[in-house]
């Protein structure tokens, strides 16, 4: 700016000894009109240089002070945001439940009945016919795998079929390990109201234990199909939904055993869950690297009965909380260094150097002058 003092002062001088210096004959008055020219111009490029300067000193100053303003206006503009900064990995995922296994059958006959995919079969009651009788459901840890009958050796076996006949109603003996008289009796009544031979033997593959009541994902059989012992008849799942997915392995950071995510329905409903289960990387069919995740749901209500369906999971990360953020695209590099952005105030741009932060998904904190919420930045056209 001293510079540019300097040559105004000049110029200045150089008028004012002009005048003193006033021609006295006819050349002389004939050449003060071209060194009046020669100061004008003289004055001219004096501002010109100012100008320049104090561009020069914007683009090298790191003060925030020091705006310059520019005539040509960006093509687009967006505003400043105040916000979280969030980062997102956005995965197509799968509905299913927990539990999944198959149902084994021991018998040798023709499937008769077979249940509905997504009903539900609870202690006590049929979960698939063979030759038109009854295969039942039953409580308990341990497959069945002997036939059950007097005097057979005592076991555990016996326990859990003792157990559910007393909370099915059949009482009169003592839930023990032993297969007695009055155990027999029971089950003879046990046997006629279920439409079965009351001799008091439950031959193998009568009866099916499981942990709890079962959720039919699918018949492996249909009526008037053989079938034969160890033949696979019902896939059968707990109740608990869980959703599968693969995020991309360029998100692999975000995804966490134990972390948070969100299920998103076709709805626009959603649900809270938790990661439960992260695989190692893999390569699917069409070249793509993924990451597959197990997601539990913190509810299952919001999922209902759905025996399959795709939902969208999305996992956040909060990179900055409460902070002003542009678009990437707004930034501009400055020649000290850094990056700047256009402010576009009434159709004038200011050219403003700013300080970044976090970014997140073509987002960007930034500070500075005249960086507050609402205001505009220009942004180039995409």
């Amino acid at each position: 700016m001293r510079q540019v003092q300097v040559r105004q002062q000049s110029a200045a001088s150089l008028s004012a000894d002009a005048e003193d210096d006033a021609p006295r004959d006819r050349d002389d008055r004939t050449r003060r009109p071209r060194l009046r020219r020669a100061v004008l111009v003289a004055v001219a490029a004096g501002v010109v240089l100012a100008t320049a300067l104090v561009s020069t000193a914007f683009l090298h100053d790191t003060a925030p002070d020091h705006p310059v303003t520019r005539e040509k206006l960006p093509p687009h503009t967006e505003r400043i945001v105040r916000g979280n900064l969030v980062t997102e990995a956005v995965a197509a995922g799968t509905v299913q439940f927990t539990g999944a296994r198959a149902v084994k059958n021991q018998l040798t006959g023709i499937a008769t009945w077979a249940p509905a995919p997504n009903s539900v079969i609870t202690q006590g009651k049929r979960l698939y016919s063979v030759d038109n009788k009854p295969v039942i459901l039953l409580r308990g840890d341990l497959p069945a795998w002997r036939e059950f009958k007097s005097g057979m050796p005592d076991g555990e076996d016996v326990r859990m079929l003792e157990q559910n006949l007393a909370e099915l109603g059949y009482t009169g003996f003592t839930v023990d390990d032993k297969f007695s008289s009055k155990t027999e009796a029971a089950v003879k009544r046990w046997q006629k109201n279920n439409g079965l031979p009351s001799n008091g033997k439950i031959e193998l593959g009568r009866v099916v234990f499981t942990p709890g009541s079962v959720r039919i994902q699918s018949a492996e059989v249909r009526p008037g199909d053989s079938v034969a012992p160890a033949q696979d008849v019902l896939k059968v799942t707990g109740f608990q939904h869980l959703v599968s997915a693969q995020i991309p392995a360029k998100e692999e950071d975000l995804v966490v055993k134990g972390g948070k995510a969100r299920i998103e329905l076709a709805d626009g409903k959603y649900v809270d869950g938790t990661i439960t289960s992260v695989g190692a990387e893999k390569t699917t069919q069409d070249n793509k690297k993924v990451v597959p995740i197990i997601v539990r749901p913190v509810s299952s209500q919001l999922l209902g009965d759905v025996q399959s369906a795709d939902v969208v999971v999305v996992i956040r990360h909060t990179e900055a909380e409460n902070v002003l953020f542009v678009p990437v695209t707004a930034l501009l590099p400055a020649q000290s260094g850094g990056y700047a952005v256009q402010l576009v105030t009434g159709g004038k741009v200011t050219v403003v150097k700013v300080k970044t932060g976090a970014f997140a998904d073509g987002s960007v904190q930034v500070s500075g002058p005249g960086i507050v919420e609402g205001a505009r930045v220009g942004v180039p056209e995409l």
